[in-house]
């Protein structure tokens, strides 16, 4: 399989016929020497351009950009010749050296899964690609991978071929060679592959042909390198930034009496609106004051911040109206009191009459002495509820006298509280006077005789509690002036902070002016020597960032390069493969139905190209081959797109590694006539490893003894616990002709007999199948009974007359109807055609077979197989 390494050497030999920058040609030798490393990281998290940048910023301007075309293997050999021994061992699963000739046309290498042909295979690999592909694959050291995992050590497979009959070893070549193997999981991986998205596609070809690792090398480089690179130059950067610093500063300076001149017009046409026709400092100095001057703002804000003075809304004119409605509600009740004292003695018989009418439900005597009501002189019931009646009056004056006497006490209590309250404002409002005054103590409750002592006699003391509150109204009539003046200041003070929030803000603006002019100024006249030792970083930068620059310039100019070869890799890869592909593919699938053979098969000339098909069924209509074709389908189209490439390479051996076992049993039989009976093949040699056991015994029997006794066989053994390959070099031919000559050499004829009758059976069956194909291949056999078998001698004799009667117009066939005559000669009643009839079943002879009728048998038989390869044009 191709490695990343050598179909990046293929790349390099594209570049240098490419017209680009040598740069480009540089940095490509850069990433052949430090490939291995590249290869281990991805575009993921910029892991390949973080690994490639440092590289080429150190080997760019040493690297040659010349480049020969011949790094990849300077001490490549001559040309292959013919395969003639492979000496291996230890190595994967070899302990010990084996040796394996291939100097025959076709060697066949077989045997049970895991018995050891793929270290067979891996070791041709090594010995003519100089890599193993799977080894690659799973990320695995070369020189582990190889290694005996018992042993821990291997020994290099070494390969030798012949040259005109000259011996020579086999140099490594991964470009002459990489098309020689068609392997198994190629077939798998294509037929894998194509059953997925398509975007999963584009690996298709790259995966058939074995350049997968390659392209996803390629697919890991980072669109720019830019990231990794100083392309700009930090200190540069960095003075640059300091440089537009100063220009700032210069600016600034130049710009500050344009700054002044705005502040100056903002404070003027704050100073109008404040005090027309005063300065902006007389205007500041009187808002917020001097040293020596309390402003109006904190004046203001001062006489809001104290604590406004108490209203105590008292009154002389509530203490007197309090005091005449107490004085008018006395003579409500003292006239309402007299008045009932003078009935007061009506008021007892009203209980009397009351408690006597509750006992007139129901009664018939007098409560009070017991005599029948009938007999009294006056009915007392009667007698009570007149009384009640006249006493009604009695009672509507006792609840006016009540209700005096309430109102009396709560307009006593209301006096009481003004007059405490005044008393109290006034030890607050006019202490001295309160003081001076000498006013009685008020009781702590409105109850008692308590008013006398303010209001009998010349009312001395109610009198001095009206000055007071003569008093208290004058200080109440103070503070309500005071509360108007509150609201005019607070309006008056949001007006002047406002005023202030100007002036604060001006004072900021001219503050920033003043400080940025001073820090201009600072940095203009310090600049250079703050600056010296980066100004001097910086021209010794310059040369660094030109590098970098350099660098980006030619990644730029090779990622293009590469991901075009990629591209157009599949294109070149199948160039020209098309039309024998499409014979491959017909020669592999010869059993399908004519209409679905391929009429045109278009091959992709670009990395997200489709394969085509046209049917034989259905021309001019193309078809997606990934959608109509099956799997079995799809991996015969792979094993017909890579044998084509080895055919129209000229390679001069193709090894075929597990590859029939990709296939499914219905097309084994196309692709091995395909590989030994159609010709397509002739001349090269033939390597086929395999554990379809009854696959390959076919194949010894449809060659021919001929070309069946020139193929090379291997069979690999399962091991007996001591995990060491046994590889028998010379097992038994599978061919039945060869089998029956071998026999009959030994003398051994009943064990002849036997091999000749599968050998008849098959040989008869091929020239009956040649024959329907060349003429009429009908013919009629007569059995014995209906589930009788036909008996063989019938069956030759039928086919000889059929194929006498064409024999002249086929070179072959007459030497076929010899052979059947011979045959035929032999008695059908013989021993020796009874036993050819009845099978191999064991069963006693009462007679020897004849040596001589034997050998006629075999030698007919020979005769036979060498005239069907005529027929077959072998």
């Amino acid at each position: 399989m191709a490695s990343i390494h050598s179909e990046y050497q293929r790349f390099l030999v594209h570049l240098a016929q490419r017209q680009v920058h040598d740069d480009v040609r540089r940095l490509a030798r850069v990433v052949l020497d430090h490939l291995q490393p590249l290869a281990e990281v991805g575009a993921a998290r910029r892991g390949r351009s973080t690994r490639l940048a440092p590289l080429a910023v150190e080997h760019l301007a040493q690297t040659p950009a010349a480049f020969d075309g011949e790094l990849g293997d300077p001490e490549a050999g001559p040309a292959l010749g013919r395969l003639h021994q492979l000496d291996v061992g230890p190595f994967r699963g070899f302990m010990r050296q084996e040796t394996f000739d291939l100097s025959h046309d076709i060697t066949l290498v077989y045997g049970a899964n895991g018995t050891g042909k793929s270290s067979f295979c891996e070791a041709l690999e090594v010995a003519m690609l100089g890599s193993i592909s799977e080894a690659q694959v799973k990320r695995v050291d070369q020189r582990i991978y190889c290694n005996n995992v018992r042993l821990r050590r291997h020994v290099a497979p070494v390969l030798s071929s012949r040259v005109e009959d000259q011996p020579q070893a086999v140099q490594p070549d991964e470009a002459e060679y990489r098309f020689c193997f068609i392997e198994k999981n190629r077939l798998d991986d294509f037929a894998r592959i194509a059953a997925r998205t398509p975007g999963d596609q584009r690996q298709l070809i790259a995966t058939l042909f074995g350049v997968d690792q390659f392209s996803e090398f390629v697919r890991g480089f980072n669109p720019l390198l830019d990231q990794d690179l100083m392309l700009a130059g930090v200190q540069a950067a960095q003075l640059a930034q300091r440089r537009v610093q100063l220009a700032n500063s210069e600016q600034t300076i130049a710009a500050y009496p344009q700054k002044i001149a705005a502040v100056e017009a903002l404070e003027q046409a704050l100073a109008h609106r404040m005090w027309p026709g005063a300065t902006y400092q007389a205007c500041v100095d009187w808002l917020l004051g001097t040293p020596q001057q309390q402003g109006r703002l904190p004046y203001v804000q001062a006489q809001l911040d104290a604590n406004p003075p108490a209203i105590y809304e008292v009154t002389q004119a509530r203490l007197q109206a309090l005091l005449a409605e107490a004085y008018r509600i006395q003579g409500l009740w003292r006239a309402s009191s007299g008045q009932l004292a003078a009935r007061a003695g009506e008021v007892s018989y009203a209980k009397l009459y009351e408690a006597v009418l509750a006992l007139a439900d129901g009664a018939t005597a007098c409560p009070a002495c017991g005599t029948a009501l009938a007999a009294v002189a006056q009915d007392p019931f009667a007698k009570a509820r007149a009384g009640l009646e006249q006493l009604a009056q009695l009672a509507a004056l006792q609840q006016q006298e009540t209700g005096h006497r309430t109102q009396l006490s709560e307009a006593v209590r209301v006096l009481w509280e003004e007059m405490r309250r005044v008393v109290t404002a006034g030890a607050v409002a006019c202490p001295a006077e309160s003081q001076g005054a000498g006013l009685p103590l008020l009781p702590p409750t409105a109850a008692g005789n308590w008013l006398g002592a303010w209001v009998d006699g010349d009312r001395r003391a109610w009198n001095a509690l009206l000055r007071i509150a003569e008093i208290i109204e004058g200080v109440d009539a103070q503070a309500r002036e005071v509360h108007a003046q509150r609201g005019a200041l607070a309006q008056e003070r949001d007006g002047l902070q406002q005023h202030q929030l100007e002036v604060e803000r001006l004072r900021t603006m001219r503050g920033a002016a003043d400080q940025d002019l001073a820090t201009a100024r600072q940095t203009v006249a310090q600049f250079d020597e703050a600056n010296r030792e980066l100004i001097e970083a910086v021209a010794a930068e310059v040369a660094v960032v030109a590098h970098h620059q350099r660098v980006k310039i030619a990644y730029d100019g090779f990622l293009p390069e590469i991901q075009a070869y990629l591209a157009a890799l599949p294109g070149v890869l199948l160039q020209g493969l098309g039309e024998q592909a499409r014979q491959l593919y017909n020669a592999f699938n010869r059993a399908d139905p004519p209409g679905d053979l391929l009429h045109a098969l278009w091959l992709p000339v670009a990395e997200n190209g489709k394969i085509e098909v046209e049917f034989a069924g259905e021309p001019g209509v193309r078809y997606d081959a990934l959608i109509v074709f099956s799997e079995g389908h799809i991996k015969c189209l792979g094993l017909a797109i890579l044998l084509a490439k080895n055919i129209a390479q000229g390679c001069p051996v193709v090894i075929f590694d597990d590859v029939v076992n990709a296939i499914d049993d219905d097309h084994r039989d196309g692709i091995w006539r395909t590989f030994f009976e159609d010709g397509l093949l002739d001349g090269k040699q033939v390597i086929l490893t395999s554990h379809a056991e009854e696959f390959l015994h076919r194949i010894q029997q449809e060659l021919g003894a001929r070309r069946a006794g020139a193929i090379k066989r291997y069979k690999f053994l399962p091991h007996q616990g001591e995990h060491e390959l046994r590889v028998d070099g010379d097992p038994p031919t599978k061919n039945y002709v060869l089998l029956a000559q071998q026999a009959l050499a030994a003398d051994e004829k009943r064990e002849a007999l036997r091999q000749a009758r599968p050998a008849l059976e098959s040989l008869t069956d091929r020239l009956w199948t040649w024959l329907g194909r060349r003429a009429d291949g009908r013919i009629e056999i007569k059995l014995g009974g209906p589930r009788s078998p036909w008996e063989l001698n019938n069956k030759c004799a039928k086919l000889r007359s059929a194929v006498d009667r064409i024999a002249a117009q086929h070179p072959g066939a007459p030497q076929a109807v010899a052979a059947l005559v011979a045959l035929l000669n032999v008695s059908g009643t013989s021993i020796e055609w009874g036993y050819l009839n009845s099978g191999v079943h064991d069963s006693q002879r009462d007679h020897e077979f004849d040596r001589t009728t034997v050998r006629v048998v075999v030698e007919a038989v020979a005769a036979l197989d060498a005239a069907l390869d005529v027929l077959q044009r072998r």
